[in-house]
Order: structure tokens, then sequence, then C-alpha cells
């Protein structure tokens, strides 16, 4: 038994270093389009000027961003006055986001229930939007920081202290990105429902004393809004798109880099190649995780059929609450607030909103794979030598000229010269 768990430990040690290493190498293959310019000239402006953005850059929903979307990145420029000392402030949050999940798994959680988060953070850590989420100087890949704090104050709201983090964090990670405010309101609605069950005495006081703090920077923000009001994105089409259902499977999957790629994904599906051969090694492990897709859908609707669908009477339900272990606490309140509230808002879901229920929809896979640990094992393997291969793609032609990702920064910064 020792030695299994010994074993397990330096696998999970291995994948989470190896994730950690992967955010942090080839610095200057960042993206550098027009969202990271503005993001980065609006923070350093601010520093020089005294007068920090009331409000932030234009959301793909269509809404305007609070100013505390460009207060983080401006905090970023009193340390770096250069795009790639920006870009390792963010990558080195990213990080503190995956150590402070995994001290987080460590203190709350024991035996199996610890085995899922750290699995799931061994998954979360090289999964290959997951890495490329984490070396953008965009505000969505900020906002994990504030979810992190969200989970944290909330495990912890029978405290006063726990409660206060849990509203502030909360009230904040919306002001980073809006789905942030669906994000804390689903674990909010949740936790409410779930302390009326069990009767949890929280600090609700704190937790609304927290809120309002957090939610000061906010103002500025709503002044614009009134001033100046935009269309309407809400759309009653949107409500029956599914996206997000379709998004958290295939990011846990990693079956989602053609999010960046676009066109030049079949010519990643071809590598590696010897002497001009191509091996399509990747190609044959995107098939693998498809595999393992319809494998996963079969287990949930399992689960569906047994769990919950048997939960004719307010009995059942209330003793199906009570009995939930913390992973699934978190996994049903993130998914009310993203695969609920945001998903039939009738805003219009991108794959990038996902990025705010980090590390979530990992945990979601592995607690469905975690009995066949091998098969656990093979899919977070193939997940790293995607990512790999991904990154050294990107490092080799400088970019993917015909995707999302566009010239790296070291491309432009060469063509300048």
């Amino acid at each position: 038994m020792i030695r299994t768990m010994n074993k397990d430990n330096i696998i999970l040690f291995i994948f989470i270093l190896t994730g950690i290493i992967l955010r942090l190498i080839w610095i200057e293959d960042m993206e550098w389009k027009a969202d990271e310019q503005w993001m980065f000239a609006h923070a350093q402006a601010a520093i020089k000027s005294g007068n920090w953005d009331k409000i932030g850059m234009d959301s793909s929903g269509g809404i305007v961003n609070p100013g505390l979307s460009v207060w983080m990145f401006t905090i970023f420029s009193f340390f770096y006055s250069t795009p790639l000392g920006m870009t390792r402030c963010v990558e080195l949050v990213n990080v503190i986001v995956i150590l402070g999940f995994i001290l987080f798994a460590l203190t709350k959680t024991k035996g199996c229930e610890r085995n899922i988060w750290l699995w799931a953070m061994a998954l979360a850590s090289v999964s290959p939007l997951a890495v490329l989420f984490s070396r953008k100087i965009w505000e969505q890949d900020v906002i994990v920081l504030f979810s992190m704090f969200t989970i944290i104050g909330n495990a912890y709201r029978t405290k006063r202290l726990g409660a206060f983090i849990w509203g502030a964090a909360g009230a904040m990670s919306g002001q980073v990105h809006m789905s942030g405010f669906f994000y804390a309101f689903g674990i909010f609605v949740f936790t409410v429902l779930y302390d009326r069950v069990t009767t949890t005495k929280t600090r609700y006081l704190w937790w609304v004393a927290g809120s309002i703090i957090g939610s000061i920077g906010l103002l500025p923000w709503v002044i614009h809004i009134y001033l100046h009001p935009s269309p309407t994105v809400l759309k009653w089409s949107h409500l029956l798109q599914f996206s997000f259902y379709f998004y958290w499977l295939v990011d846990a999957l990693g079956l989602n880099i053609m999010y960046s790629m676009r066109k030049e994904f079949w010519e990643l599906l071809k590598m590696p190649s010897i002497g001009g051969i191509p091996l399509y090694l990747i190609a044959a492990l995107h098939l693998f995780l498809a595999g393992v897709g319809v494998y996963s859908i079969k287990r949930i609707y399992l689960y569906l059929k047994t769990k919950l669908i048997p939960l004719k009477t307010k009995a059942l339900i209330r003793n199906y609450i009570a009995n939930l272990t913390l992973s699934e606490f978190y996994l049903l309140g993130v998914l009310m607030g993203l695969g609920v509230f945001l998903n039939f808002s009738g805003v219009i879901t991108f794959q990038h909103y996902l990025i705010v229920g980090f590390p979530f929809s990992y945990m979601l896979l592995v607690k469905l794979l975690l009995p066949k640990k091998r098969l656990l094992i093979a899919v977070i393997t193939s997940q790293l030598i995607i990512t790999i291969t991904f990154l050294t793609y990107v490092h080799i032609h400088d970019g993917i000229m015909k995707g999302d990702y566009g010239k790296t920064y070291r491309s432009q910064q060469e063509s300048i010269k």
C-alpha cells in the first residue's frame, strides 16, 4: 500500500512540475495581438499618468469589462515595464493557483477525496488550453486567482475571515471578467441551499461585508454603463446552443487546441515527423481521447440515471445534498453558476469563459476515470504530449499564422529590428 502511494505521489509530482515548467518556458513565444497590446499599453499608461482606467476593454460578449480587469495588470506594471515581464506575472499567478489548490487539497481533504483533487490538479497542470491560457496578457488569465480564493473562502465560511474572503473574492471575480459573476452567484446559491439542508452556521454577515468591500471598484463601471448604455447582447437563440457543456467536456479531454490553431490544427495532427514522414501520433492521441470522451459520457449518463433521476422526493434530495463530498459540492456549485445561470442567460458562451471554472472540468473527468487509474494516467500523459507538441510547434514556426495565435512576440520584435 505504501509503495503504491509513493508511486502515485511521484507520478503526480512529475505531472504537476512539468505543467509548471510548461507555463514558464519560451516566454518570448507569447501571443502579442491587439488585446494583449491594448492591455499592456493601458496598464503602463496608468502607471505613468497616475490615472487608472475606470473601465476595461470590450468583452467578446459585447459588454465593456469593469476597471479591475485592467487594474490587475496595472499592479503588474509596478514591477515590470515590458510585455515579457507582465506575461511572467500572469504565468506566476497561474502557478500560484495550482500550488494553492494543491495546498487546499492537502489541508482540507483526506483519502479518496484528496486523490480526486490532486489528480485533477495533475490533469489541469498539463492540459493544452489550460497551459495556453496561463501564458497570455489577458484578463481571463488572472481570474483564476479570484476563483481560487472564492473556493478557499467558501470552504472556511463558518469562520469570519473565510466568509469575508469568499464574499470579496466572489465580487471581484466578476469585475475581472463577467463570467466571474455567474461563477460566484452559482456557488452562493448552492451554498445557501446546502447550508439550509445541513444547518451549517455560515457567517453570512461577514460574506455581505466582503461582498460590499469587494464591489467598491465596480462603481465606476456602473456609472459608465448608465451613461453609455450598450445594445443588449441577450438573445433567445443563445439559450439553445448548450455550448458550455460541449466546451466543458472537450476542455477536460484536451480536445480543444483547435481553439488556438484553427486551420493549422491539421498540421499539428501530423506530428511528429521522421525524415519528413509524418507519424500522426497527435492524431492518434486525439482519437484515443475522443474514445475516452464516449466512455465518459456513458459514465455521466449512468450517474444521472442511478443517482439524480431517482431523487423524486424532498427527503431523498435532502439526503443527497447532505452527503455530498467536497468535490461534489463545488462541482455542483460551479455547474449551477456556469452550466445553468451562464448557459441559459441569453449571453453567448465562448470557450474562454470556462477559465473561471478552473480546475473543475478536469475534476469531473478525474472522478469519472479514477476507478481506472491506468486509463486516467494515459489520458494525462496524452494531453501532456499534445501540449508539449503544441508549444514546440509554436516555437519552431514563430507562432500560428493561420490560427488565432498569430505571430509570436519574439517574431514581431525581430521583424521590427
